[in-house]
């Protein structure tokens, strides 16, 4: 049987991840962070022993991220179960998973 997916809305989004410290596993690199979206729009990020800082904001039913120098990227994230991913669409327009949220942490853990 296959789980039923649910994309979040802004009011979800805003409530899982505000004044949270997230743990993230990405799907493609097999990396684990850890990344603290503060009240103010600010984010701060520890991967491979290193800190980022950034912004984040949500923007429809999407989260937007904008690391340092990179450019901002803006994703879906669905529910799966009682899992959360975050999406991106491929080459072919398909909806593909690239984010494992693993937990959610309450204030900044970092």
């Amino acid at each position: 049987m296959k789980d039923e997916s649910t994309q979040l809305t802004a009011a979800e989004l805003q409530h899982l991840f505000m004044d949270r410290t997230v743990e993230s596993y990405n799907l493609i690199n097999g990396s684990t962070s850890f990344t603290y979206y503060a009240t103010n729009g600010q984010v701060e990020q520890e991967r491979y022993w290193e800190r980022r800082k950034g912004k984040w904001r949500i923007q429809g039913d999407e989260i937007c991220l904008q690391m340092e120098q990179k450019s901002e990227s803006c994703r879906s994230v669905y529910q799966v179960g009682d899992r959360y991913y975050k999406y991106r669409t491929d080459d072919q327009g398909q909806l593909q998973k690239i984010i494992r949220y693993r937990q959610f942490l309450t204030g900044n853990r970092l």
